[in-house]
């Protein structure tokens, strides 16, 4: 109780200088943690109480590591958290389902928006379209972890998934399969890839 409490001291007087450090990660149970854009405080008893959760899920492997507001580290933590909850569905066995995004089914845009509520409060929307103007366009060759992958033209898109590197990304593919881990191919190439602004 004494560390929890001199935690949250510790966070509340730093978020009152502006430049927070957090870190996210419980001895006995990580969960999904609070990243830079959320309360200070909220990560810091998080991370010592373990008691933030993603819808039931337990995630072990998915937790926000050190997270400073604003900068390239914060980026990197919150690509590592979509990264790990995208790996996460995918050995859940969730039908696809057209509309849907929970996990009784997702279709691919209610995946990648599933993913980014739960992870980083961020909401995409439920289309693929309205999901390319929240991201920075690249070239698919440049994707980095987290990023989201398109398939069709710009403003025409039709499928999406989150490239999870090492040319894999975690797609709810379609009717009759589950939310799995593919691998690129050029039978399938995506069109083009975003990190999420």
């Amino acid at each position: 109780m004494k560390l929890t409490h001199s935690l949250l001291m510790l966070t509340a007087v730093t978020a009152l200088f502006g430049t927070t450090v957090t870190t996210a990660s419980a001895a006995t149970r990580s969960e999904i943690q609070a990243l830079p854009h959320q309360s200070a405080t909220r990560a810091a008893h998080d991370a010592v109480e373990g008691s933030s959760s993603t819808a039931g899920i337990q995630t072990d492997d998915v937790h926000a590591d050190t997270v400073i507001n604003g900068g390239q580290t914060a980026q990197t933590s919150r690509s590592k958290a979509v990264v790990n909850l995208a790996k996460k569905l995918a050995s859940m066995n969730i039908p696809y389902v057209w509309g849907g995004e929970s996990l009784h089914g997702m279709d691919c845009s209610g995946l990648t928006d599933y993913v980014y509520a739960h992870v980083a409060d961020i909401h995409l929307g439920h289309y693929t379209v309205t999901q390319e103007s929240k991201v920075t366009t690249k070239p698919v060759s440049k994707a980095k972890p987290g990023d989201l992958l398109f398939w069709g033209s710009a403003g025409a898109t039709h499928h999406v998934a989150i490239y999870i590197g090492n040319h894999q990304f975690v797609a709810a593919p379609q009717p009759g399969q589950n939310v799995d881990v593919e691998t690129i191919s050029s039978s399938f190439m995506p069109s083009f890839a975003g990190t999420v602004k």
